[in-house]
């Protein structure tokens, strides 16, 4: 199980529960930048854990990473990552015993917005969904596409909600909305995307860090953007979400679907039949309606199609990755 910086112990979790229950030993690889809680996890499971079942080995992508996909005796490989790290672990496990993959990658969800969507819920579905974690979530509402009858109300009520929100330390006190994200590379990585906007784009609100000690990205909106830039196409994985257009409900399922992604998606309705409508055509994993991201229950798969990956985490699906199907057959006269 190798596992992302995000959510370091809940990604451990994930992994380890349904392994360990279909009777397997199980190896975890956390993160270089989060190995703490892992290795504080597993150290609390030897007393309950016969020796060996439940290991944990960190160290950087390569080599230890590596390492783990090319060994023989590791029968399946099991990630939470990015798309390109997907890949590299795919064609590895297929060059050394063929070993089965199970790929939890990146996403870029969309917020499908209806025309009778109520701009101030949405906002606040916004908030939620857009900058949990400072927006280092593969199915963050990333990218809002908002119907024209409602577009102007929704994106002033937006922006209203974002800048009310406290950007500091966690530990500051309960009133925090957003940390800081991972580390200084990460900042860099988001800020980069914006400096990179087409002449066109507007930043409507944020755009900038925040703050002397620590890696905090103001909450950012960005409007007027073409569906084909690079903001609207590739994962930012950080507090930056986009927001377009559309005039038909047609045009919303076309521009939510025209990316590589398929994690996880959302629609915004008070007609829940035209919203269920919407949910049957867009191609990801998880569709919420009238929510963004919570729920995400332990008894509903998560998983994606596209190049989000392949194979479930959680409920009874989850359980499939980890078994093999085995006929036999037996002549008893």
């Amino acid at each position: 199980g190798i596992t992302p910086w995000n959510y370091p112990l809940m990604m451990a979790v994930w992994k380890l529960g349904p392994a360990l229950a279909a009777g397997n030993v199980q190896i975890l690889k956390p993160a270089e930048q989060t190995p703490l809680t892992t290795l504080r996890l597993v150290e609390l499971a030897q007393e309950f854990l016969p020796p060996g079942v439940l290991q944990v080995i960190t160290g950087d992508g390569v080599p230890a990473g590596e390492a783990l996909v090319r060994h023989p005796e590791i029968r399946l490989i099991s990630l939470t990552g990015s798309v390109e790290t997907g890949k590299l672990i795919a064609a590895g496990a297929a060059q050394s015993n063929l070993k089965r993959v199970h790929l939890e990658l990146g996403g870029k969800a969309p917020m499908v917005v209806l025309d009778d969507a109520d701009p101030a819920v949405v906002a606040e579905a916004i908030k939620i969904g857009g900058y949990w974690n400072s927006g280092q979530d593969c199915t963050a509402s990333s990218r809002i596409l908002v119907h024209k009858k409602v577009y102007d109300d929704v994106l002033s009520e937006t922006v209203k909600v974002l800048e009310a929100m406290k950007v500091a330390d966690p530990a500051e006190g309960e009133d925090v909305d957003m940390g800081p994200v991972i580390s200084e590379e990460q900042r860099n990585r988001v800020l980069g995307f914006l400096e990179r906007l087409d002449a066109k784009a507007t930043v409507v609100t944020g755009g900038e860090s925040v703050g002397d000690r620590g890696f905090f990205v103001k909450p950012t909106v960005v409007a007027d953007v073409e569906q084909d830039a690079e903001i609207v196409q590739e994962e930012v994985f950080g507090p930056l979400v986009t927001v377009q257009p559309f005039s038909s409900d047609e045009e919303a399922i076309e521009l939510a679907n025209g990316v590589r992604y398929g994690l996880a998606a959302s629609v915004f309705s008070q007609d829940v039949g035209r919203a269920l409508a919407a949910a049957r055509k867009l191609e990801f994993g998880t569709v919420w309606v009238n929510e963004h991201l919570f729920p995400l229950a332990s008894e509903m798969p998560h998983g994606g199609f596209k190049e989000s990956g392949y194979g479930k985490d959680m409920s009874l699906y989850s359980m499939e990755e980890y078994t093999r199907v085995k006929h036999v057959a037996v002549k008893l006269a």
